[in-house]
């Protein structure tokens, strides 16, 4: 077991897909460090100060007033206008300079722009990114003795194959805890570069959310390598990966979260509020986690990611064992 562990994390750390991964993410926390940390959205809405004045004044003509009454009238009215609008003008120009100084800035801070490493952390988790990456790290690592080579031939002459899947098993483990400790790293990245100050804000929901966090993960993982595993390639491995990650299937969940209601109307039977299919899944649980979550919450991830990870390895495992290799 030992020497199969060792072998598999060799070729962790010779596999490309081990680096690409993530850089790839590093790239994508930038951009959305950019948006919610720097950019300012309220800046836009701001409307630029008018200076255009009304010359108009109070100038008048009385239809009743001669014609001398009213060239005399509109003299000195046309004076005073003429005072007025330059005094207004002059403290309009004043009010534009101010506001123009007091205006904030497009890249002045987002809604995250205070936000402590922790939090930031917590908003690039929640996307869907993370759970494809290492996804697709499952999938290139099972698919590597399907391939064929050396250890397609170690593992076809092996009797017990559960050996050297349970060792996959572990890499893919290390993997996802070294993804996560990356991540925190990458949160404190764009903190630093676009935030107004660096704190960190530890606590104890915050190591409960990172520890569902990485149980999500390799819930993830295992059960992309038990597709892969299903299908012996390493593309459909990785289509499955995108397409369960960015959460594709939730239009067919929310179809039959349509079909439940239509047949608890006919049943007379009432379904719990808010309830949905994909709340039950691990691309559901993973955008809910965060920080000071509900117990009834926590407990749902735990079952969930929890079945997820016994039929995967299971369901895996005896396909290793007990299928052909040729």
């Amino acid at each position: 077991m030992i020497d199969h562990f060792r072998s598999d994390l060799y070729l962790m750390r010779k596999m490309k897909v081990t680096y690409i991964l993530p850089i790839i993410f590093l790239l994508s926390s930038l951009l959305v460090g950019v948006i919610y940390l720097r950019i300012n959205i309220s800046a836009l809405m701001v409307a630029d100060p008018t200076t255009a004045t009304s010359l108009s004044g109070d100038a008048y003509i009385d239809e009743e007033g001669s014609f001398g009454e009213e060239y005399v009238n509109s003299l000195s009215e046309g004076f005073s206008a003429g005072f007025n609008a330059a005094a207004e003008e002059d403290s309009a120009i004043e009010e534009a300079e101010a506001q123009e100084v007091e205006r904030p800035g497009f890249f002045s801070g987002g809604p995250y722009y205070d936000s402590s490493v922790c939090e930031f952390f917590s908003v690039i988790t929640a996307a869907s990114t993370l759970l494809i990456l290492v996804g697709l790290f499952a999938a290139f690592l099972f698919a590597n003795d399907i391939r064929g080579g050396f250890r397609k031939n170690m593992i076809k002459i092996n009797p017990n194959r559960w050996i050297s899947f349970l060792s996959k098993v572990a890499t893919v483990l290390i993997y996802n805890i070294f993804f996560l400790i990356f991540a925190f790293l990458t949160a404190f990245l764009c903190v630093a570069l676009m935030g107004k100050s660096i704190h960190f804000d530890f606590n104890l929901d915050f190591f409960g959310m990172l520890a569902l966090r990485l149980l999500t993960m390799f819930a993830f993982s295992m059960f992309i390598a038990l597709i892969t595993c299903f299908t012996k390639s390493t593309a459909l491995g990785m289509v499955s990966s995108l397409i369960f990650g960015m959460g594709v299937l939730d239009l067919v969940f929310y179809f039959f979260d349509l079909l439940l209601a239509f047949i608890s109307m006919k049943l007379n039977f009432e379904i719990p509020s808010g309830f949905s299919l994909s709340n039950y899944t691990l691309t559901g649980i993973a955008a809910m986690l965060q920080p000071g979550m509900s117990s009834r919450l926590i407990l749902r991830a735990v079952i969930v990611s929890v079945c997820f990870i016994a039929v995967s390895i299971f369901g895996a495992g005896y396909l290793n064992q007990k299928r052909d290799i040729h």
